[in-house]
């Protein structure tokens, strides 16, 4: 399962909590959620929305008082760390109804996976479970995306965060090891710049370093595999 704008639902509010119940002060807790939330400007369709309008004025701190609450952005370092924090009560209820359903519960940010080895637990069973849990989502504000909910069934390739994860350890997924080696193979063969200017890449830099995370990445699941690409990679002649 899958959640939608999942750091944009995390109001300024719940990660003033957040701090507040790390012992910080509420003066100070306040200030540490307004710096780690973006605030919305007029333009956004959260502008207009009720949900985010804030209901009282700062009586005691005029200044401090804005018309709508500000949220969690995506890409900040300290957002995954405050979302998962934020995310703790959640996790706690969703385990729980994971484990009445004999299901093992992961997530990763807003990717949820739910699996079990039970032959009796069939596509019906599933289609009840993500009902409720997309009801325990709701309720705590956040919006599945339907779309990107999948059943799958026992005997096909099953795909988690990019890995796949249907063997006794993580692999990386075929496309993905042909897509690299095809970089490393044009960069070899046409070089850097002629490379960068056929996948439209904006600098051959931003393609240097684009490939360099896809290495590092595969370092993490297959070793070997990435390290004979790193060699083939290092090789390779970089503009100045």
């Amino acid at each position: 399962m899958d959640v939608t704008g999942f750091f944009e639902s995390i109001s300024e509010i719940q990660v003033c909590r957040v701090f507040k119940q790390m012992g910080y002060q509420p003066i100070v807790a306040f200030e540490l959620a307004r710096i780690t939330t973006l605030p919305v400007i007029s333009t956004s369709p959260r502008a207009n929305d009720n949900v985010w309008t804030v209901r009282q004025k700062n009586k005691k701190i005029p200044s401090y008082s804005s018309q709508i609450l500000g949220y969690l952005p995506q890409g900040a370092p300290t957002s995954p760390l405050l979302s998962n924090l934020v995310m703790t009560e959640i996790d706690e209820e969703i385990l729980s109804e994971a484990k009445k359903a004999g299901l093992t519960y992961t997530r990763y940010s807003d990717d949820l996976t739910f699996s079990t080895r039970q032959k009796e637990f069939g596509r019906n069973d599933a289609r009840k479970f993500i009902s409720k849990i997309s009801r325990v989502l709701s309720i705590s504000g956040f919006r599945p995306q339907h779309r990107k909910t999948h059943i799958i069934p026992p005997g096909s390739r099953k795909i988690v965060l990019g890995l796949q994860v249907d063997g006794d350890v993580p692999r990386l997924r075929r496309e993905f090891k042909d897509n690299l080696r095809q970089h490393i193979y044009y960069l070899e063969r046409y070089g850097p710049v002629e490379h960068a200017n056929r996948r439209n890449f904006d600098t051959t830099w931003g393609l240097k370093s684009h490939i360099r995370g896809l290495i590092d990445f595969s370092k993490m699941v297959e070793k070997d595999y990435a390290e004979e690409l790193l060699a083939r990679y290092g090789k390779i002649e970089w503009p100045v």
